[in-house]
């Protein structure tokens, strides 16, 4: 997203996810020819995180990945920044509302983001 702030160094995030989100929460990866295509990382009912590398895009990969979140939970919630209007449409197909909208003085990146929650029907 090169409108977003680069607020952290590459060892900062490779220590974040090291030290914090891999002890803590529950980390699914894909993998396309031996290659990390993606992952999802959630816990307590928040999808903390999908990545899909960027020549994985268009390749269900993050379907996949938010279809196994959502088989083994009973509702989720996420936050993406209001500007990601490709990720907002992503996660409506998946049938995730659009229920809060910030100025972004909460997130780190202070750019305005929107909460979404799915629940099981």
């Amino acid at each position: 997203m090169p409108w977003l702030p680069v607020i952290h160094s590459p060892d900062e995030v490779l220590e974040f996810f090291r030290d914090q989100v891999l002890p803590s929460q529950t980390v699914i990866v894909a993998d396309k020819l031996g290659q990390m295509a993606g992952f999802a990382a959630y816990t307590d009912g928040w999808l903390h995180h999908l990545y899909v590398a960027p020549d994985a895009w268009r390749g269900r990969v993050g379907s996949q990945l938010l279809h196994q979140v959502q088989a083994a939970s009973n509702s989720l919630q996420l936050w993406t920044f209001q500007r990601n209007t490709t990720a907002r449409a992503f996660y409506a197909r998946f049938h995730f509302d659009e229920v809060e909208f910030t100025d972004g003085g909460r997130n780190e990146e202070k750019t305005p983001d929107v909460r979404m929650i799915w629940r099981r029907s």
